[in-house]
């Protein structure tokens, strides 16, 4: 390592230091390190330590900037992002992150940042802070195992939002089984009778098997083995911001788990049979000429038949419910994990620790029903 004394017209003593030295990096390729403009010799040197243990870590020390912008780029064209989901995350980017962040280089943001910027959010709704916080986790941890940061402070940072959504005030995600078949009976039975069935049939996949919306508008007879009574998972309806006659399907699931195969229930079997009697197209989902369900219309169409039973709908309830009633069931978290298809059993836990902690109160409830006792009587 060198140190080295330059002259220099900006310097107010009229000279600056320059620390020099040589170094392997993770790769085992030498490279060699400089940078001047140090008023003084403690200061390369308090430098050059710093540096040295960033090497130690393994992490880049190039100088080069890596913005927020450049990572996000990377970030999408990575595996495991279905077009749906890159979609999501890109707008949701254009809008929220990249004014604000965009052009920042990643190692100039920590906890302060990236708490102030989520702070600045606080008007935002829910939704779209929390798929704020899951797009800068995805590009943090680019960055990390890029080697530009050591660490990604986001789990730290605190957030709100404005409640946006259309659920009343302590309504839940969790469908009972009373309000799924009154559901199910108002959706099957409407004007149009092939599409309603379609929908009915929808609302199944969802709650026996938790299928993503895009997941089962993908589904074919093909997929279906009803000696051995179970579903092939492979594949997904790409449909966001297309047009109906331009859908596709994409040959892999959300988690790249491309042959899933799950155990039927009793009453989704014996639907699908009567339906496959029915339904003399290739899809399992579909309008009365073949088409593709629109995923979409299909959703709204259940959130308004919901709303005339007095309660609420999205999609992804019927997903919450079906990993919820597994729970329920005694089922152990690896397996509500592979059954749920899951990356991995962490992202089950949620679910796992709100319906545990959901027995807890119950139980509590159940153990001091007893009417208490007048201590002053």
């Amino acid at each position: 390592m060198r140190f080295d004394k330059r002259e220099s017209k900006k310097s107010k003593s009229g000279y600056t230091w320059r620390v020099t030295f040589e170094y392997k990096d993770r790769y085992g390729k030498k490279k060699k390190y400089s940078k001047s403009g140090f008023a003084t010799k403690k200061a390369a040197q308090v430098h050059a330590l710093a540096v040295q243990s960033d090497l130690a870590k393994g992490l880049v020390v190039d100088n080069s900037v890596h913005t927020v912008d450049e990572l996000f780029q990377q970030m999408i064209k990575l595996p495991g992002y279905s077009p749906n989901t890159i979609s999501l995350y890109r707008d949701n980017y254009n809008k929220h992150i990249l004014p604000v962040l965009g052009n920042a280089d990643i190692k100039d943001l920590h906890y302060p940042e990236l708490q102030s910027f989520f702070t600045d959010m606080s008007t935002v709704g829910k939704s779209a802070v929390a798929t704020t916080k899951t797009v800068l986790t995805g590009i943090g941890n680019l960055a990390v195992k890029s080697g530009y940061i050591a660490s990604w402070p986001i789990n730290l940072v605190q957030t709100s939002g404005v409640n946006n959504s259309r659920k009343k005030a302590g309504s839940s995600d969790y469908l009972s089984e009373t309000d799924f078949k009154s559901l199910l009976n108002l959706v099957s039975h409407a004007k149009d009778e092939f599409t309603s069935g379609s929908k009915g049939v929808f609302l199944m996949l969802g709650y026996y098997l938790g299928l993503r919306i895009a997941e089962a508008c993908a589904l074919t007879w093909d997929d279906v083995d009803f000696q051995s009574r179970t579903i092939r998972i492979n594949k997904q309806l790409t449909y966001t911001r297309l047009k109906v006659k331009d859908f596709y399907i994409r040959d892999m699931t959300k988690t790249e788990k491309p042959n899933a195969v799950l155990p039927v229930p009793e009453p989704l079997i014996e639907s699908l049979k009567e339906w496959r009697d029915y339904n003399p197209y290739p899809l399992i989902l579909c309008t009365e000429e073949g088409r593709w369900l629109h995923p979409r219309n299909t959703g709204n169409t259940i959130r308004t038949a919901a709303q005339k039973l007095g309660f609420d709908f999205h999609p992804h309830m019927l997903r919450h419910t079906y990993i919820t009633n597994l729970v329920l069931a005694g089922t152990d978290l690896k397996t509500v994990a592979d059954l749920a298809r899951h990356a991995s059993a962490a992202m089950s836990l949620q679910v796992y620790t709100e319906t545990t902690d959901l027995r807890k109160a119950e139980a509590i409830a159940r153990a001091f029903e007893d009417e208490i006792p007048n201590i002053l009587a």
